[in-house]
This record gives C-alpha cells, sequence and structure tokens, in this order.
C-alpha cells in the first residue's frame, strides 16, 4: 500500500471521509476495546474525550519522517524531550562549531603554520565526537524511534482492508509503547549530547592565548572541561582542576588562574568584591603562563580549603571573635579571669555544680573549662531571668545530702502514689457509709462508719497493661471476725455492682488477730501459691501485685514474703480483657479502718 493509497482509505464510521489520524499512544489500554485506531474528521470532531496528545497526523509521517523528527513519536515518559530536540534541529547555526574552529584557525596559521595545522586537527576531531548538526541528530532518532519502519508500515500493501492495517499497526505501536522508558532514556542521553558541546564550546580561550603566548600553542583548546584542567605533557597523566575539593593530593597539579582566585577569595579572607574581580580579570590573562609552573602537593594531607561562602554572615562573625578569643586566652590571663566571671558562665555554673544535677567533678571541671573556650558563642543566649524561680532553685541547690535523700524517697513514692486519689463510689449509699481522708503522711485512710454493707472504694487512674503495680495497704482497725476486699474492678461498674462480682479480688478475715483468707468463699484471687494457708499478723503489711499484660495478680504478705496467693486460672483473661481495671478495696463492717501505705510502679517483684 503506497502513501496515496493509505492516504485515500476510507472511515469505518464515515465512509464519505478519508482516514486523517492515527492513534500512537495509550493504545495499551485499550487493547479490548472497540475504538478504532485511525480516525477522520469527523470522528475528531464527534469524540468529546479526543486527547490530541495521543494522535499523530498520517501526512506528517509520510512525508516528513525521513527528513524530521516527528512530535509524538515515539511513545515516551517525557514528551518535552522530543520538543526539545526538534527546536534544537529547528536552528542550524548553533551546530556551526566546526565553521567557529576553522575561522579562528584560518586568522592564527598565518604566524604559526606548521604547529596549527596540527592543533586544528585535534580540536575538530573532538567536536566530530558529538552530534554537531540536525541530520546527525536526526539520524540517530531514527534508529531509536523506527519511525522509518512505522512509514514504511504506514506505505506497505499487505493488509487488503483497513482492519487488517489497523491491527498491524496496533502491533507495532503497542511494542513501541512497551519502551517507553528505554526510548525515554535514549533520547534523553540524545539530547543530552548535543547539549553537551554547545554548554562545552568556549571560543575566548583560544583569544586569550593568542594574544598572550603563541609558544603554549599546545594547550589551546575550545572546550571548557579542558579549559579547567590543562593537560599535563607527555609522561604524566592527565588531571582535572575543575573542582578544587575533589583533587588528588598525590597528583601533579599545573598553577590556574581559576585555583588562585578560589584561594584567595575565601570568605574567611574579608576580601573586597571588586579586588577579586579585578585580580580574576588578571590573573586570566596571565594563565598560559601560570600554567607552566607545577606542584606535587597544594594542600596539606586529608586536608582541604573550608568553604565559608555557605555559611551565613552572623556565623563568620562568631567565628572571627572565635579565633580572637582563643588567641587572648592563650596569651592573656587576665582576660581568662574575666572571662570565668563572666555572667553567663557564672550562671551555667550555678546549675551544673546544683546538687540535682548529679554530675561527677571531672564533668564538671571539663564543662567548665569548655564554658570558658566557647564563650563568644554563649553571647547568643539570653541569660537575663533564665530561672522561673531563684528561691525555689537555691533551696534545692543547697539542700544538705539528709535532706535531699528524703526528698528523693518521697519522690520515688510520689510519682505514681501522689498521681492518683482514692474515692467512694456511689454503690448502695457507700459514700454516706464510708470515709476516705489522706493523714498527716500523706496515707489514704479508709474507714466504714455505718451499717454491715459492702461499699467500693477505687482508684482514680485506669491502670496500664504493660506497666508493674504493687499496692500495699495496713488494717489499722478491725473487730474479730471482720471481713474486706483487696484487688481489681472495673470503672464502668463502680456504681452498680459489688467489686468482689468481677472475681478479681482476694476475701480476707481476721480471726484471734491474724488477717486470713476466708477458705469458704473465693472471689478471684484465692490459689495458694506459695506457704501454707495464707495468715499474716495484723501489724504487717499486705501487698498486692499486678501486671495485667502477664496476667499477674497476687497478694503477699509484706516484708516478709512468706505467703503468695495468686488469681485463679479461670480469671486471668479479665485482666487482659478490660481497659479501665483500677485498685479496688471493698469493706462490709462497720469500724474497719484500713491505710493505702504505698503504690508504686516499680521493674521487677520481689521474691
Amino acid at each position: 500500500m503506497d502513501k496515496v493509497t493509505i492516504q485515500n482509505l476510507k472511515c469505518t464510521k464515515h465512509s464519505n471521509k478519508n482516514v486523517q489520524f492515527i492513534q500512537v499512544n495509550d493504545t495499551i489500554n485499550q487493547q479490548d476495546s472497540n475504538k478504532p485506531l485511525f480516525y477522520c474528521s469527523s470522528c475528531f470532531n464527534h469524540d468529546l474525550q479526543f486527547k490530541s496528545m495521543n494522535y499523530l497526523m498520517i501526512d506528517q509521517i509520510l512525508q516528513e519522517a525521513d527528513k524530521m523528527i516527528i512530535p509524538k513519536w515515539p511513545p515516551v515518559n517525557d514528551f518535552q524531550i522530543i520538543s526539545d530536540l526538534i527546536d534544537f534541529t529547528s536552528n542550524q547555526s548553533q551546530f556551526d562549531y566546526v565553521k567557529q574552529i576553522t575561522d579562528f584557525f584560518d586568522q592564527f596559521k598565518q604566524e604559526f603554520q606548521a604547529k596549527i595545522d596540527i592543533i586544528q586537527k585535534k580540536m575538530i576531531n573532538e567536536a566530530l565526537k558529538y552530534p554537531i548538526d540536525s541530520n546527525q541528530i536526526i539520524k540517530r532518532y531514527q534508529e531509536i524511534s523506527n519511525i522509518l519502519q512505522f512509514q514504511q508500515l504506514l506505505s506497505n500493501q499487505q493488509a487488503n482492508s483497513l482492519l487488517e492495517h489497523s491491527s498491524l499497526c496496533k502491533q507495532f505501536i503497542a511494542k513501541s509503547e512497551f519502551q517507553k522508558d528505554k526510548n525515554t532514556e535514549l533520547l534523553s542521553n540524545l539530547l543530552t549530547q548535543a547539549n553537551q558541546l554547545q554548554a562545552n564550546f568556549n571560543l575566548e580561550y583560544p583569544n586569550i592565548i593568542k594574544q598572550q603566548l603563541f609558544t603554549f600553542i599546545d594547550q589551546i583548546s575550545f572546550f571548557n572541561e579542558d579549559i579547567a584542567q590543562v593537560r599535563q605533557n607527555q609522561s604524566n597523566s592527565n588531571i582535572q582542576l575543575a573542582n578544587i575539593s575533589n583533587q588528588n593530593i598525590n597528583s601533579e597539579f599545573k598553577l590556574t588562574s581559576e585555583l588562585l582566585v578560589k584561594l584567595i577569595s575565601n570568605k574567611s579572607n574579608f576580601c573586597s568584591d571588586e579586588f577579586i574581580n579585578e585580580l580574576n580579570q588578571s590573573l586570566q590573562n596571565l594563565n598560559p603562563l601560570l600554567q607552566c609552573y607545577r606542584f606535587h602537593t597544594i594542600f596539606k594531607e586529608n586536608k582541604e580549603p573550608i568553604d565559608f561562602s555557605k555559611i551565613s554572615e552572623q556565623r563568620l562573625n562568631l567565628i572571627e571573635n572565635y579565633v580572637k578569643h582563643s588567641i587572648n586566652l592563650a596569651s592573656d590571663s587576665q582576660y581568662e579571669n574575666e572571662v570565668k566571671n563572666s555572667l553567663e558562665i557564672k550562671q551555667i555554673n550555678q546549675i551544673i555544680n546544683s546538687k540535682m544535677s548529679f554530675l561527677k567533678n571531672e564533668l564538671i571541671q571539663e564543662f567548665e573549662k569548655f564554658l570558658v573556650d566557647v564563650k563568644p558563642f554563649l553571647k547568643q543566649i539570653n541569660f537575663t531571668n533564665s530561672i522561673t524561680d531563684q528561691n525555689k532553685f537555691d533551696l534545692f541547690r543547697n539542700l544538705q545530702d539528709e535532706n535531699l535523700n528524703d526528698l528523693f524517697q518521697m519522690a520515688k513514692k510520689g510519682l505514681f502514689y501522689f498521681s492518683q486519689q482514692l474515692f467512694v463510689t456511689e454503690f448502695a449509699n457507700s459514700q454516706n457509709n464510708c470515709r476516705v481522708k489522706k493523714n498527716k503522711n500523706a496515707d489514704y485512710e479508709i474507714e466504714k462508719l455505718n451499717q454491715n454493707s459492702y461499699v467500693n472504694c477505687i482508684s482514680s487512674i485506669n491502670l496500664q497493661k504493660d506497666l508493674k503495680y504493687v499496692f500495699r495497704i495496713q488494717v489499722e482497725s478491725i473487730n474479730e471476725g471482720n471481713e474486706f476486699m483487696i484487688g481489681l474492678m472495673r470503672n464502668s461498674n463502680a456504681d452498680s455492682k459489688n467489686g468482689y462480682e468481677e472475681n478479681l479480688s482476694c476475701f480476707l478475715k481476721n480471726i484471734n488477730q491474724s488477717i486470713m483468707k476466708d477458705n469458704g468463699y473465693s472471689c478471684g484471687i484465692y490459689k495458694d501459691l506459695k506457704g501454707n494457708e495464707f495468715k499474716i499478723s495484723r501489724n504487717k503489711m499486705i501487698e498486692m501485685r499486678v501486671y495485667l499484660k502477664e496476667q499477674i495478680l497476687e497478694v503477699v504478705d509484706y516484708p516478709n514474703y512468706e505467703f503468695k496467693l495468686g488469681l485463679e486460672d479461670q480469671y486471668k483473661q479479665k485482666l487482659t480483657q478490660y481497659d479501665d481495671l483500677r485498685f479496688y478495696v471493698g469493706l462490709f463492717n462497720q469500724g474497719i479502718k484500713i491505710v493505702l501505705k504505698d503504690a508504686e510502679i516499680v521493674n521487677e517483684f520481689r521474691n
């Protein structure tokens, strides 16, 4: 099928119209669709979702594929690449690098004809490594895109109908779409290579050499990458000097104007911009002369210049002040004493020397020396009214050791103990039958006032599953045969039911001045884990241990730990099931008084 034939194919939907467009993008997603590959002008008008990006004019492929880059072909991830290549090939004048080189050498070779002929060939060969004209770029584009194969397919008469031809074209286009990533990479490389010469080309450097010293013509180059790294003679390997920070200190270096300007213009030298600009212009003219000097090393081993241009003026001033400060410290003892007595250092020393800091003397001494050394940087901190309450600070700072120990014992107990409260719930008129108050030791006293009926007294904090808790109570007052419970209950049930109904409590009675487990009734904490028949003297404390995550709920005698009662297995799942379990004490008989002596979060339970 020739070009005229494909152009005269009639549309299957609009028989009076010739096909004009072919879909070349997004065809993979429409493999199972009945949507035609070819469009006529009426199809274009009727398709309200027509995306021009997905279609190419058939005429454009047939008439221009052999001489131009075709927009939107081949399928790529970024069509801007193709657009840039089109722009690049549309301006022939930007590829006249060889002409510029030739013009230069035609002028120059009158004086140094023999030498220039060699260098001219060298530079032209360097330029020819790049795709320097539109034809080379288009040829490479044709190879990557297979546009000529596409052109041949559209012109081929193997298919007898539009449907057959559409099938062949779909296969070809789909194959190209599957190569989107490859097409993108190859065309990007082509564009990068085309742009590289344009960015690298430099005509000024050869003119500098011509104007200054004809004897250095071996160093002539039109390319920036060569200008930055002037070539070494014969046995020396090529060394790049474009980036000082990446130089190899073991290599031989040639001196260049760029290197000198970079070293001199370091921000820490505080040279003016005017001076740097004038110096740069002067050294550029001397560059060919400078390059004859070579050095095996420029910087000290494992050292390179610090790039102060990347820090602010404020920080640079701080560094300047710090250097001056260090010089004065090393040479002036009076200056050092003045620094030590400065307000900033005195206030910091007060804090680190406080007993509450718990720092070793060796560290304090080292830190004081450090403060003297970095004094200029402390000016950034406002020390005015830095302590919120000077009286409290002085009180804690001047505490005697024995007072400090007492304070920490209280704090150890108080972190958890003082953060919670005990209160009587509203169950069964409990608030009129029971009283909870703190005594002078900050212990909670729970006292049953009247009536022989149960009351619930619970804590104000839901226990967390991943923490280990210890609660210690002491029976201060209880009559013979009276009973009480200690355990856990749900906060949501605190006002509606007896705590012991949760089956997470230990039922205890006073028998002959001893606190014993009631063997006739189980409230959950009933299993003997240690000792025979839980029984302790009234003057001993009772400790309850809680670790919900591991389903531990135990009652022991404190401090001897001779007896241990544990939760029965059938109730253990409640410890991990509920999120609102709280410490609970249940009282029945009038006159019972129980004191919560301690409540702690611990790392481990004692045996």
